[in-house]
């Protein structure tokens, strides 16, 4: 692992998390003790509430709840940490920090083309089916889907932990488009090997669409920060390393 030698900028270096769709800041929790950095988690709106109270958000009310989460964090510099959907607002926190921040890291994360939307990111038919089942059922899975999709290889008490806890978001998270564009900072892709909820070759069409360079493989699925937190951080530990001592 690289070594920060001036410790003035590590002190001034903040780490932003951002989690995916159905979940909250509680999945950074074992990653996060880790972390050689001091850190935030944002959180999308209305977490544990009924399943209809996030109905009528738009895109613009998830990336305005993250904007004022993170409005007192007297941080001079940050790296965004993105999971899956996070990472549409990740991009668009990045564009709101301008120059305070200098990378981006995303994990399993959706990268659409700037204009396009989360749905965008998915292969055909699922571009078409999904809108369609969220109109008719919502976008909370069903049980047996998450079991299958989103904890594929997360033991039963972080499996039930999620779905307890797993909100229902506004179809609008999907479906509205997000103009922004893509950060000339330095950028890392960690795609997952055995994600059931992004393929690897959609990962690979997100790391292409982030103009990414850095792109390491981890073998786990849709949620690392649970199922390989050590490994993870190690990954994200060594990137931003690099961030600091690198020109």
């Amino acid at each position: 692992m690289l070594t920060v030698k001036n410790k003035s900028i590590k002190e001034e270096l903040g780490i932003l998390f951002i989690h995916g769709a159905g979940l909250g800041k509680y999945i950074w929790n074992d990653l996060v003790a880790n972390l050689n950095y001091s850190s935030i988690s944002i959180e999308f709106p209305n977490r544990n509430s009924k399943d209809r109270t996030n109905s009528f958000l738009s895109l613009e009310d998830y990336v305005s709840k993250a904007i004022s989460d993170i409005e007192n964090y007297e941080k001079q510099k940050i790296i965004i940490i993105t999971h899956s959907i996070g990472g549409i607002i990740g991009l668009r926190i990045a564009e709101h920090l301008k120059d305070k921040a200098i990378g981006f890291i995303a994990i399993g994360s959706a990268i659409p083309k700037n204009g396009k939307s989360f749905v965008s990111c998915l292969p055909f038919p699922q571009k078409i089916i999904i809108p369609l089942l969220m109109r008719l059922a919502g976008t909370k899975p069903p049980k047996s889907a998450i079991e299958k999709g989103l904890c594929n290889d997360l033991t039963q008490d972080q499996t039930k932990k999620i779905i307890q806890k797993f909100t229902a978001e506004s179809r609008n998270l999907y479906t509205q488009n997000s103009n922004t564009k893509i950060p000339s900072i330095k950028k890392l892709y960690i795609k997952l090997t055995n994600d059931k909820e992004l393929s690897i070759s959609v990962q690979k069409r997100m790391a292409k669409n982030l103009n990414c360079e850095n792109i390491v493989a981890l073998e786990s699925g849709h949620l690392p920060m649970l199922s390989v937190p050590k490994k993870l951080t190690e990954i994200l530990n060594k990137f931003i390393d690099k961030c600091l001592t690198q020109d």
